[in-house]
């Protein structure tokens, strides 16, 4: 028994030593995974859509044959450099350094992150309330980077600038798998999560990575219902690594009903949803649109807020 009132600063306990109970939690996921076979729509989810940038980075949203006003495109760059020196994440890709940079001022991610660490130390309605306010007020509070797989070539093009940088001219090399003969494995993984915690801590609360399924013979022999998360189009460990750290992995399929997601858990391989409102559901994404309606430059009814809930689509 505590004889006298004790303040905690550090711990979830009251001056009586008593569990301090959250009043309110955050439940859109942070980190959100979806993957699918090619050319299913899952771009098309997210065009036009209010609080949503596609960061393009591989062209894939020019060809719906309609403008589409919410994406940019992250190969490109203003100036002479391609590549951009930071002490904290060492060599990253111009375009996507400049794109984030301007996120983190439109979004101001500065006043975010304050008010997020406010509501992580308590979890007060009036934290809370503070927090989603903020998050509204932004123009996109959602990132998707489309796709992963272009993604990590474009990481892999830092990782090469990076090394041929600290190495003697008769050295540098012009692929970064021919830098060791593990094919440059280590290189290659610092530098992606390097990347990845760079657009993370920086660009917006809430990112989406679309990825394709892999081009294997055993993945391809699959049926949508036997294609779990792991076969995800990354190279070897880098799936798993990316996988593990993802608040809500799922699978993006679309049928004559539309478009949805699905975060069951298939097989031991795959990994479970840490968002309650997701974990083990099929999500609908979107409602059906035929192809005379995309040409006309419609875009289908779309359902994101039922896996963000604190954002208001408007």
């Amino acid at each position: 028994i505590m004889s006298e009132e004790k303040k905690f600063n550090r711990l979830p306990l009251n001056e009586k030593g008593e569990l301090i109970k959250g009043e309110c939690s955050l439940k859109s996921p942070r980190n959100l995974v979806f993957i699918s076979q090619k050319k299913t729509g899952k771009t098309l989810t997210a065009a036009n859509q209010p609080k949503i940038l596609i960061a393009d980075c591989e062209g894939g949203t020019k060809d719906f044959g309609f403008p589409v006003n919410n994406q940019v495109d992250v190969l490109r760059y203003e100036g002479e450099e391609a590549f951009k020196k930071t002490t904290k994440y060492g060599w990253l890709p111009m375009g996507l350094y400049q794109l984030v940079d301007e996120l983190k001022k439109a979004n101001d991610m500065s006043t975010y992150w304050k008010l997020f660490q406010e509501f992580d130390d308590k979890k007060t309605k009036e934290n809370y309330e503070a927090l989603i306010n903020h998050i509204n007020k932004m123009p996109f509070p959602i990132l998707m980077l489309d796709t992963i797989t272009s993604f990590i070539e474009f990481s892999n093009s830092a990782a090469l600038c990076e090394y041929n940088q600290n190495v003697k001219p008769e050295s540098k090399k012009t692929d970064i798998k021919r830098i060791d003969e593990y094919g440059g494995v280590r290189m290659i993984r610092r530098k992606f999560e390097e990347i990845k915690s760079f657009v993370e801590q920086n660009a917006s609360p809430f990112i989406i990575f679309a990825g394709h399924i892999a081009e294997k013979k055993k993945v391809f022999k699959k049926s949508d219902d036997d294609i779990s998360t792991v076969d995800i189009d990354l190279e070897g460990v880098l799936s798993k690594i990316f996988t593990v750290k993802a608040s809500a992995i799922g699978i993006f399929q679309r049928t004559n009903e539309g478009c949805f997601i699905d975060f069951t858990k298939r097989d031991e391989s795959d990994l479970g949803v840490r968002n309650a409102h997701l974990s083990n559901k099929v999500i609908k994404l979107a409602d059906f649109i035929s192809s005379d309606d995309l040409e006309k430059g419609k875009t289908p009814k779309t359902y994101w807020q039922t896996i963000f809930p604190e954002i208001n689509f408007k």
